[in-house]
């Protein structure tokens, strides 16, 4: 299972991945410690850390909200959803397509070649994501990020 829950007071978005923890952190680009805590605030590209390794960077999730799009970045490789305006979200990993499926209740299912991999759902500032195929595991947790910090970016805009 995986599990991201944001911590707005602290400005971190917690990820839980097989029991493992994970951190996300806004990227800000300001100086100043006043404008760099301002800016992060509305972030929507955050960078994570694993707990093995707490002080390097493993991926990089940016949410466009202009074209409803999340990037993912792990190391040289990136994936982009696409967003239709009546249709699912889509992606492909490894070659293969996949459609993500998104309910009025916050829940969604991720498919792939019509049949669920994966489905979770969306809550007040937490994404959970279930029954995620293992080898797929870090990628649908960067995705589940994106998604998070997608309606984090929703909420504060409305």
């Amino acid at each position: 299972m995986i599990r991201a829950t944001a911590r707005v007071l602290r400005n971190v978005i917690e990820l839980e991945v097989s029991g493992e923890a994970w951190t996300a952190k806004p990227v800000a680009t300001s100086d100043g410690a006043i404008a760099r805590k301002i800016v992060s605030l509305f972030s929507t590209t955050y960078e994570t850390y694993r707990a093995p390794e707490p002080t390097v960077v493993y991926s990089t999730v940016t949410y466009f909200p202009k074209k409803d799009e999340i990037l993912v970045q792990v190391g040289e490789q990136k994936w982009r959803t696409k967003s239709s305006i009546f249709g699912p979200m889509t992606f492909e990993y490894g070659g293969v397509p996949y459609e993500i499926h998104e309910k009025l209740t916050g829940r969604y299912a991720i498919l792939r070649e019509g049949k669920v991999v994966a489905a979770g759902e969306l809550g007040f500032r937490s994404c959970v994501l279930r029954d995620s195929p293992v080898d797929l595991e870090g990628f649908f947790a960067n995705l589940a990020l994106g998604y998070l910090i997608r309606t984090l970016v929703w909420e504060m805009f409305r």
